[in-house]
């Protein structure tokens, strides 16, 4: 089972940063509940053997969770941003969407902690960050080590 951690925020008007792991996106709970009415989420995962229907389901669960900003990261990340999209489309406001596929697992992150302002309308209710790492261990130690300690992500790439 897949448990949310609390990695802290490092000034008080940051978003609160969580992180979450599972084997699977299967296997991730379908509803996250965070500080704030609406969240930007960064998924970590290798999408190649993954069919659409699971991707399209796990986006449904996460926009009803929230999410107002989505960053993709790994294998097949621009399916699985295109698949987010199709899913959020028609949704007014905007929900923000990107797709990291030429970075480093660090500059997605920094983009992910540094770079993320949804629309002006969910700004106010925007108070957290969700970290989401499928289906990989190193992956997981990587995101914690780093969104535990801003300083040493930001030195490893700027």
């Amino acid at each position: 089972m897949s448990t949310l951690v609390h990695l802290g925020r490092e000034n008080p008007d940051e978003r609160e940063l969580h992180l979450i792991s599972a084997p699977t996106l299967e296997s991730l709970p379908a509803l996250f509940q965070l500080a704030g009415k609406h969240f930007v989420a960064f998924l970590a995962v290798d999408a190649s053997a993954i069919g659409t229907n699971v991707i399209s389901k796990f986006a449904k669960d996460l926009l009803q969770s929230g999410c107002v900003y989505f960053c993709a990261w790994g294998s097949d990340c621009e399916r699985v941003h295109d698949i987010f999209d199709e899913e959020c489309f028609q949704t007014e406001p905007v929900i923000m969407t990107t797709w990291h596929n030429n970075e480093s697992l660090n500059e997605a992150l920094w983009f992910f902690i540094s770079s993320t302002w949804p629309d002006d309308a969910y700004s106010e209710n925007c108070k957290s960050n969700l970290a989401i790492v499928v289906g990989n261990s190193n992956w997981e130690i990587q995101v914690r080590e780093k969104l535990s300690n801003r300083k040493m992500l930001k030195d490893a790439v700027l």
